[in-house]
């Protein structure tokens, strides 16, 4: 199947634009009490989108009273279905030309937040937001132009969930509870009463773990009496296959929901996986978890202050030579120690993930016993 040209919702973008910027000059900040609208606008992948889960506790905290929308790809909308902190989800796509439409038909919205990506104060600005907020200093520049207040990141070493919240003015907000999150009741298949869940899949290859490191710690999960579920994203099932599980472990190969696999996290004594989307689920979830840090940053994926009411252990190599890129979300950072190169032969690309081969499954065993001992 083709998929749906960006055409459409660019021209219409462009075309309002014209209409609007002559204004721009008019525009003012509002203040916090006059705010009746916000709208949180991203395409960002899940982990990145949940990882700034506070910045929706700091919005409903800056502004109580306002209707404050979540724009988001229309994948992540479901999982949004409790509403927390009082937010709707939207699900749009420059792509879908319906949703692009369905945002300029809302009503127009007094304060924009941008996650990350400042090419979108372009579709802010168009569909008439007041005023847009966002991060300073993506590359390239011409993204943001159009921005009318630049926030600077943090600098010094700061998880990227609790650097999401300065976005909005005013003190941090309260560290998250699972109450901030309802979570409507989902059907599982019949679970053991006592299981840690090891999530293998990862968004790049660059961050999976050795099949025989999951062997050996699923072996001691079992030799403490606990039971082992194995996840997998959909397309992710030969890790699962390489790894073999004995038929006694329970597979759940890429057949959740994101609201089916959150209550299976929700459920389990803890949950071990790499740096990607489902560890920040498992946050979400109040699970215990232990994530697997070979590329990424441990520092700025790992633990937060928002997050502080519920255990997450990282797990890795502190130092690695090739983890030398000094990039988040498009913008330099000098404190950020990290390797976002994909996976493959060409040109500067991973041939070999050696960080994940470095995080040995005893070292694994040692941290997830602390974790479970700690609960």
């Amino acid at each position: 199947m083709m998929k749906e040209s960006r055409f459409p919702a660019r021209a219409l973008i462009f075309l309002s634009l014209l209409l609007r910027l002559p204004w721009q000059w008019l525009r003012h900040k509002p203040e916090a009490e006059t705010v009746q609208r916000v709208l949180i606008l991203h395409q960002f992948l899940l982990g990145d989108a949940l990882m700034a889960t506070s910045l929706l506790a700091k919005a409903r905290q800056r502004y109580p009273q306002a209707d404050i929308v979540m724009a988001c790809p229309p994948g992540q909308v479901a999982l949004y279905a409790g509403q927390p902190y009082g937010v709707r989800a939207f699900g749009w796509h420059i792509r879908h030309f319906a949703s692009v439409c369905q945002l300029f038909a809302m009503p127009r919205f007094d304060l924009v937040l941008l996650m990350g990506e400042n090419r979108l104060s372009y579709l802010a600005r168009a569909i008439g937001a007041r005023w847009i907020v966002g991060f300073a200093n993506e590359q390239p520049a011409h993204k943001n132009w159009l921005l009318d207040e630049a926030i600077p990141y943090a600098t010094e070493p700061e998880a990227w969930t609790d650097t999401a919240a300065r976005l909005v003015d005013g003190p941090e907000p309260a560290p998250y509870q699972l109450g901030d999150w309802p979570m409507p009741q989902q059907s599982l298949p019949s679970l053991p009463d006592n299981y840690v869940v090891l999530h293998v899949g990862a968004s790049s290859a660059t961050r999976f773990w050795p099949a025989a490191h999951w062997q050996e710690l699923a072996d001691n999960i079992r030799r403490a009496q606990l039971a082992v579920v194995w996840s997998c994203g959909p397309g992710e099932e030969a890790l699962l296959l390489q790894i073999d599980p004995p038929t006694s472990d329970v597979r759940m190969a890429g057949c959740l929901t994101l609201l089916q696999l959150r209550q299976l996290l929700a459920g389990a004594r803890a949950c071990v996986c790499p740096d990607t989307g489902v560890a920040h689920l498992a946050k979400v979830a109040g699970t215990p978890l232990l994530m697997l840090f070979g590329p990424g940053s441990e520092v700025l994926f790992g633990a937060s202050r928002f997050f502080a009411h519920y255990p997450c252990l990282g797990v890795g190599p502190d130092l690695f030579p090739c983890r030398n890129q000094r990039s988040v979300h498009h913008r330099d950072v000098d404190w950020a120690l990290r390797c976002f190169r994909r996976f493959g032969d060409r040109g500067d690309a991973c041939r070999r993930a050696l960080c994940m081969e470095a995080i040995t499954s005893l070292h694994v065993s040692q941290m997830l016993n602390f974790l479970l001992d700690i609960q």
